[in-house]
């Protein structure tokens, strides 16, 4: 039943008050914000947990990311192989190249196969260099860290008459340098990545190339072999060389 005063004449100032109350309240939009600062806070909560319990732990230096560097390459690019100041002591770059080759090589009768495989007729001419360049087989050094001892190793090839070039490294031990690498390869080019050598060979199949790395092995202190795989390098045929192949 109506009361007494709802029929009355509503004034401006009632009217006012009735759409005061009519409009929503902001204890609405409080209560919204506040729902989402709590699930934002519990968001938050779990994640600063595990933040806490699973913090990053340093491994150590890792070796930096380069792209390969080819050796022997038409022009030398800049770098510290280029430098005219004396090299400081400890540093392959004062051991004689050609020196430290003959003397390796002169220890041991010619061999016609294995690592350390160099024809008779390479290795007299070796022996009779005067200095690495024309007529001499032996091809100009490369300098590069090896071992991530930050000191450079001394990499040489010996060209050998039936197209293999034995490719050796060497690193300085107790002031003199000591071999660390053999290996004969039919190499197209020769890179080095980190700690890496790698080997590229041209295969019997077109457009394949097979690449051969050695790494660096601290427990057995030289370059050992870690993969061999076949690449294909331009269009040609899609399928590779047979296991095997040369």
């Amino acid at each position: 039943m109506p009361t007494s005063h709802s029929n009355q004449p509503r004034t401006p100032r009632h009217r006012r008050l009735a759409a005061v109350a009519e409009r929503p309240r902001p204890v609405r939009r409080t209560r919204r914000r506040a729902l989402l600062a709590t699930a934002a806070l519990a968001v938050a909560l779990p994640l600063a947990g595990c933040a806490d319990r699973s913090d990053p732990v340093s491994t150590g230096p890792v070796p930096a990311v380069a792209a390969p560097r080819t050796l022997w390459t038409a022009t030398p690019g800049p770098g510290p192989r280029n430098r005219t100041a004396p090299p400081p002591a400890g540093d392959i770059r004062a051991a004689d190249p050609l020196a430290t080759v003959k003397a390796d090589i002169g220890s041991a009768p010619a061999k016609a196969d294995g690592p350390e495989a160099l024809d008779a007729a390479t290795r007299a001419k070796v022996l009779r260099c005067t200095a690495i360049g024309a007529g001499c087989p032996v091809r100009r050094p490369e300098y590069h860290d090896l071992t991530g001892d930050g000191r450079d190793e001394l990499i040489i090839g010996i060209d050998m008459g039936d197209g293999f070039t034995s490719l050796r490294a060497y690193t300085l031990r107790d002031g003199k340098p000591v071999r660390v690498m053999a290996y004969p390869a039919a190499v197209r080019s020769v890179q080095v990545s980190g700690r890496d050598l790698i080997l590229w060979e041209d295969t019997a199949t077109p457009d394949y190339q097979q690449r051969t790395v050695y790494s660096w092995d601290a427990a057995q202190k030289s370059m050992e072999f870690q993969s061999q795989e076949y690449r294909r390098t331009r269009g040609g045929s899609a399928s590779p060389p047979a296991k095997g192949a040369p």
